[in-house]
């Protein structure tokens, strides 16, 4: 959202570097093609509807026992 882009999903992944020549680093790192659709929210009301949303869907992390 830094970006001021709202509905941003990521449409395709695949591992584009199989059979590359160094495809063996390229996956030793989890390395993936994506395409991602996003937009620009209309106007101002629509993106404080956006952040809204998002601020409303942040969970909270409790820590984990002995992770104080």
């Amino acid at each position: 959202m830094a970006a001021g882009f709202i509905d941003f999903e990521i449409t395709w992944r695949a591992d584009v570097f199989a059979g590359a020549p160094q495809s063996s680093s390229a996956s030793s790192f989890g390395t993936l093609g994506i395409n991602f659709r996003a937009r620009k929210p209309r106007d101002d009301q629509e993106r404080a509807a956006a952040l809204a949303a998002r601020e409303s869907a942040a969970c909270s992390i409790a820590p984990s026992q002995g992770m104080e």
